[in-house]
Order: structure tokens, then C-alpha cells, then sequence
């Protein structure tokens, strides 16, 4: 059986090809240019107006990209789908002035999280096919409820489902969610090309990834961080079992402030107000642990490196979040 795993942020995407019948060791890997770093580049280099179409997919760099198109004093048209891509608020879009339409005829530009010529067209020259059973994706969405701060309405789906179960590999989804319109559009592109699948949050695959390596080095009690160039995940894991949680954005954190965090977090006594106040997103807390370490991954992991330990599960750092994907598809035992 074979699976993809992509693990998309916002700098890379990170791919795992597995065969399950070889070691983790002999999968094909890659760490490609994020799909917004992708078209940001492509827009910069263009001397046209902008004819965009596709799905929502991730922003940040191509929004960028965007506004500036602008400010050279091109046209940018987009339809209404691709344009949740900049704002779910469509208002919002318009107030940076981008042209919303129903249809774009002869787009230039496609919006996608998921380009499967792209990933067929390097597997040909190696003269591998193309063909997995399962997709597994991984990507970031702060989900949209109108009127409703994103930082709530992302750690609403945390708090809730910690309420439902403490299984990491739980926080996972099959089946169109209403609020979270990127994870939508990532499962209607599976639906549209026959692919079976699913899509988990970025983070919380990073922690099942930190949770694969904590298990093949027999730790049971830890503190798992994943500290990534926007926010920053940790999560205190007993017995497999998430029994505390918290976000933030990293750009607000210092190696002090994080152990800070850590500590309560570890004791049972960090409050949800102290994460949120100070702008980050949230914690939940429902028991204290007695980590035997602290694990860590992501981009900016180097900031806690006097403080805990790097985790390596597949024995690379940068395939954390597929690791993580894969172990969730093997908790379904589909296979």
C-alpha cells in the first residue's frame, strides 16, 4: 500500500511517499517551496493584471504578493471561492482592492493547496508512478465564524474536541466542516480526484510526530512543543493522552517566557486568560504531569534549545508532521 503524506506550512510542504511494505527510511521524501511561497514568487515576476481562480488554500506570502501587485498598479481579479484565500470576510477583500467576480475567464494565476501534476511530473523522471491509496494532509486553519475573533474560533475546535476525547490522533477530519473552509477545500480537491483521505491540523500532527518519537524512546510523560514561525503548540501528553494544551504566536515569545508557560503548563496551573491576554490564542489545562522531558519541534526550535530536547521521529526533524499524519491513518486500521 502506498500513502502520501504532505505536511504544508508556510515556508515548505513537507512530503512523505510511503510504502508500507519498507521502512520509514526508504520512503521517498521531500521538502519542497510551500504552494504560497510558490505563487508568491510567480506574482511577483509578473508585468500583467491578475486573473485568479482555483480554491481557498493557504495565504500569508501570496497575500503579500497581492497587495503589492496592486500598489504597482495592476488589476487584480479573483472569484469568490479563490478570494477566501485573502479574508473569509469577503468585505474585508474588497477593502484592499481586489475585484471579486462570479467566474474568471482565462485565469492566470490557479489558487491550490494540493497540485497532484506537480508531484506526478517529479515522480515520472524517477520512474516512480504516482498512484497512492490514502492522502494525508496537514495544513493551518484558524476557522471563520463572522463577528467571532480567529484566535477564539481556532481554540474553540482545541477546547471542544478536548472535551470529546483526549486522543491526539482523533483531531482529525473526513468529512466537510462548515467553519474551517481551507481544511473544505483540501477535502473536496481529494473528493474531486478520487483520492481517500484526510486533514489534520498542522500542529496537532507535529504533536502526534513528537508523540511517534516519544514512544520509540519509552518516554510516556512529556511536554510536547512545536514552536513554528507563526504560533507556537504545546501540549502535556500522559499515557498517550493530551491533558493539557496551549497556543501562542511565537513572534511574542522569548526562551524566558516559553519555560515560563511550560512550567504552568506541566504544573496544571496555567489559565486560559494568561495566553489570550497577551494575544495568543488560548489554554486549556485538564491535569498536571511530571514530564520526563520536553520534546521539540518545528522551524524555531532552536529557541528552547537550553530547555528541552529535539525530537527526530522517522529520524528527521522536518518530517515530524508527516510521521504524525501517518500514525493517525494507522490509528483508523484501514489497512
Amino acid at each position: 500500500m502506498e500513502i502520501l503524506c504532505i505536511d504544508i506550512g508556510k515556508g515548505t510542504q513537507d512530503i512523505l511517499y510511503i510504502n508500507t511494505n519498507k521502512n520509514i527510511e526508504n520512503s521517498i521524501k521531500l521538502i519542497l517551496p510551500s504552494p504560497t511561497s510558490i505563487l508568491a514568487e510567480k506574482i511577483s515576476l509578473m508585468n500583467e493584471d491578475l486573473r485568479i481562480d482555483g480554491v481557498i488554500m493557504g495565504g500569508g506570502p501570496v497575500n503579500r504578493a497581492i497587495i503589492e501587485h496592486i500598489k504597482k498598479g495592476f488589476n487584480v481579479e479573483i472569484s469568490e471561492n479563490a478570494a477566501r484565500t485573502i479574508r473569509d470576510d469577503l468585505e474585508e477583500v474588497k477593502k484592499r482592492g481586489v475585484i471579486i467576480k462570479e467566474s474568471i475567464e482565462n485565469p492566470n494565476v490557479i489558487f491550490r493547496d494540493l497540485d497532484f501534476d506537480m508531484l506526478k511530473n517529479i515522480f515520472t523522471p524517477i520512474g516512480k508512478e504516482f498512484n497512492p491509496n490514502f492522502v494525508c494532509v496537514a495544513c493551518q486553519d484558524h476557522g471563520f465564524v463572522k463577528g467571532q475573533s480567529d484566535r477564539i474560533t481556532r481554540f474553540k475546535y482545541f477546547e471542544n474536541t478536548l472535551k470529546e476525547t483526549k486522543n491526539p490522533y482523533k483531531f482529525y477530519f473526513k468529512e466537510k466542516t462548515n467553519y474551517f473552509s481551507r481544511f473544505d477545500a483540501i477535502l473536496e480537491t481529494l473528493k474531486e480526484n478520487n483520492y481517500e483521505g484526510f486533514v489534520m491540523d498542522s500542529k496537532i500532527a507535529s504533536i502526534c510526530g513528537i508523540l511517534n518519537y516519544a514512544r520509540e524512546n519509552n518516554i510516556n510523560e512529556f511536554i510536547g512543543l512545536d514552536i513554528g514561525n507563526g504560533h507556537t503548540l504545546g501540549v502535556s501528553i500522559k499515557d498517550g493522552e493530551i491533558v493539557g494544551l496551549f497556543e501562542h504566536h511565537t513572534r511574542l515569545l522569548t526562551p524566558e517566557k516559553l519555560k515560563n508557560i511550560v512550567d504552568k503548563l506541566a504544573d496544571g496551573t496555567l489559565k486560559n486568560e494568561e495566553i489570550f491576554n497577551d494575544n495568543g490564542h488560548g489554554s486549556v489545562v485538564l491535569d498536571s504531569i511530571n514530564p520526563e522531558e520536553i520534546l521539540i519541534a518545528g522551524p524555531n526550535r532552536e529557541m528552547f534549545k537550553d530547555y528541552g530536547k529535539y525530537a527526530y521521529p522517522g529520524g528527521d526533524v522536518m518530517i515530524t508532521g508527516c510521521i504524525g499524519l501517518y500514525d493517525t491513518l494507522k490509528s483508523m486500521k484501514v489497512f
